[in-house]
């Protein structure tokens, strides 16, 4: 018997013949192309980017300071060089693992997921332009090629995106944890946490009811940064060696080195007998390391010596900084221009030294980096692809002042989250002016970051200061 479907009734006189009834046609599955503007396609690519990375790089990059913190971590042995937090984890993850890996995969999996939480399900041409931002993001080695070096810097930027993310969800308590962590990660960590504490203090309506009561509260905050890294090193019974020195050392021989008639009368000049000559072989203004870990035929001197000289160093810096504050001040700005990466350089210091570290340092622990893999190869060329501006303090800082103000002139609708994060970014960044002693890109890590972050931001829309976002429309 023939099918109904396949049967042409004869229409009736006068009447219209009825069409042949057809069956619905399965469509085939077709590309889409608007999905990839959706939080899925944000999630699976920063997934794959994370994945991608940690294969080519695990255990994670160790420059000399990172293997110092890890042997620390590992026997106990804590300094206030570096932070006894950082080297902590550094330690305990490889005495349960015997390995590094473990501090990579947390760093790469804030990197990956920060952003992405940040953009939420932004859609549209929004989606668009959250994806393209996440390409560059992905691309730009400025992000991937410092987060897979297991440095504090890094850390204290994972923990800081971890707070913003937070509070765009409401968890101003579990934020402000992230904001401790990122305090313990590095001695001037502060200047760029403590602007992230009116958003924290701003998410709790208790204590909102009157702004005598926020601020009380704000000031408990930051008193409580302020406070957490020499509690932490007390009760990790650090050892005192004085890392302000460096800094005291340096600035002293950068007025010297500017105003020569300031050695006259200077006790450091007969107890470590120096001269013209030699202050004008030691300075340079992009590093105090020809100082205390150079020539000692040049006079370079050790941070025991300095240590020994506390008073008297302290004292003499004040001298100096007081009889000549111009000297003082070109030799800041000096080192300053420097770390930012603006200072000229004949041997290429900043592109080697100052942008990327590219290995794992000698070490007896037995971790190395395959290096021969033809993943590591190709991201290791596309690293060194880039012009090294991207990897410049100087940029990230134009940058998060720009968003800083962009930020603070749509605080009103955001209650100024953007402004904060942006401007954290370009505090942390500013802070460097009176006490920087190095010229690395690593510094300016979460200058970079939160670039990124107040843009997310900008495109995710408005959040209300209990977490929930605003409705968007998927045009803008």
């Amino acid at each position: 018997m023939e099918s109904e479907v396949q049967v042409r009734r004869e229409s009736e006189p006068g009447k219209p013949a009825l069409a042949e009834p057809t069956l619905p046609r399965e469509e085939a599955p077709s590309f889409r192309p608007w999905r990839l503007s959706t939080w899925p396609a944000r999630l699976g690519l920063m997934s794959l980017w994370a994945v991608v990375l940690f294969v080519a790089f695990q255990p994670g990059l160790l420059s000399s300071d990172s293997l110092y913190m890890l042997w620390q971590g590992r026997t106990g042995n804590y300094t206030d060089w570096h932070s006894p937090f950082s080297s902590f984890l550094l330690g305990k993850a490889f005495v349960l693992t015997g390995s590094t890996w473990p501090v990579l995969a947390l760093q790469l999996l804030g990197l990956a997921l920060g952003p992405v939480l940040l953009l939420g399900r932004v859609s549209g041409r929004r989606g668009w332009s959250a994806l393209g931002l996440l390409v560059v993001y992905c691309l730009l080695p400025s992000v991937w090629a410092v987060g897979v070096a297991l440095w504090k810097d890094v850390l204290n930027a994972v923990a800081l995106l971890g707070a913003v993310v937070l509070l765009t969800r409401g968890r101003p308590g579990w934020a402000f944890v992230c904001l401790l962590a990122a305090t313990l990660t590095r001695h001037n960590a502060i200047s760029a946490s403590a602007l992230l504490v009116p958003m924290v203090v701003a998410r709790v309506p208790a204590l909102m009811r009157s702004r005598g009561r926020s601020v009380l509260a704000t000031g408990m905050l930051l008193g409580v940064l302020a406070s957490a890294p020499g509690l932490v090193e007390r009760a990790s019974g650090a050892t005192k060696m004085w890392v302000g020195g460096a800094l005291l050392v340096f600035d002293v021989v950068g007025v010297y080195a500017h105003e020569p008639s300031a050695m006259e009368g200077s006790p450091l000049v007969e107890r470590w007998r120096w001269d013209a000559a030699r202050v004008r072989a030691m300075y340079e203004p992009r590093s105090v390391s020809p100082i205390l870990w150079g020539d000692t035929a040049r006079g370079a001197i050790s941070p025991a010596q300095v240590l020994e000289s506390k008073e008297v160093l302290t004292r003499e810096w004040l001298r100096v900084v007081r009889a000549h504050p111009g000297a003082y001040l070109r030799h800041r700005w000096a080192a300053y221009l420097a770390n930012l990466g603006l200072a000229s350089s004949t041997d290429g210091y900043y592109r080697d030294i100052g942008t990327y570290h590219r290995e794992i340092d000698t070490n007896d622990l037995g971790l190395t980096l395959r290096k021969h893999t033809a993943l590591h190869r190709r991201l290791a060329a596309l690293r060194e692809a880039w012009p090294d501006v991207v990897a410049r303090g100087a940029p990230w800082l134009v940058v998060a002042l720009g968003l800083t103000a962009v930020g603070w002139r749509r605080r009103a609708r955001d209650g100024g989250l953007m402004f904060c994060v942006a401007a954290s970014g370009a505090s942390y960044a500013l802070a460097y002016l009176p006490v920087c002693v190095s010229a690395e890109f690593r510094f300016y890590y979460w200058t970079a970051i939160s670039a990124f972050a107040a843009s997310a931001l900008w495109l995710a829309g408005p959040v209300s200061p209990r977490g929930r976002s605003e409705a968007v429309s998927p045009n803008g």
